[in-house]
């Protein structure tokens, strides 16, 4: 009890990478490596457009937050996202 899962982990390591750390390049690999070891976690999906947004990655993010939003339809994150980024 109380301890993270190994993707709920990555996840907050890219999350500091990211918003803490300001080291967006590096955020965007491990996110990417955690979509490799959870393809079906909508989560990741949704973290890694987050770090391509923080990069400039428009096309990118835009694939992240549909594969995202594939995954789990009630992400509403990734809908709000991709409305915006669509524009």
């Amino acid at each position: 009890p109380g301890e993270l899962s190994a993707e709920a982990t990555l996840n907050w390591l890219g999350a500091h990478f990211l918003y803490w750390w300001g080291r967006e390049a590096e955020a965007v690999k491990l996110f990417e490596l955690v979509t490799e070891l959870f393809p079906a976690s909508a989560n990741a999906f949704d973290s890694l457009g987050e770090a391509y947004l923080a990069l400039g990655r428009t096309e990118d993010a835009v694939r992240s937050y549909e594969k995202s939003l594939a995954l789990d339809p009630k992400n509403e994150n990734a809908a709000a996202v991709l409305k915006r980024i669509k524009k």
